[in-house]
């Protein structure tokens, strides 16, 4: 009997900002911004969040403003 390999296809998450068009994130939008944190308050790598390289800086933005303001903690 021969062993059957199980075929693995790998299926692109794509950005899910670029489905729903956002240009924008807003620093005060804190439940957006707390998804792509970490519990220590890193922000989380595009490889884990498939998150778009566009979408990615303009996130790290947000985030830093937010940091700047004190909404979000820098570090844990």
């Amino acid at each position: 009997m021969a062993v059957q390999q199980k075929i693995k296809h790998d299926i692109k998450k794509g950005c899910p900002f670029d489905r729903t068009g956002v240009k924008y994130f807003d620093y005060k939008d804190y439940p957006t911004l707390k998804q792509y944190i970490d519990y220590f308050g890193n922000i989380r790598n595009r490889y884990y969040t498939g998150i778009c390289l566009k979408h990615q800086k303009m996130l790290k933005n947000g985030i830093e403003r937010a940091r700047f303001l004190g909404m979000l903690a820098y570090r844990k």
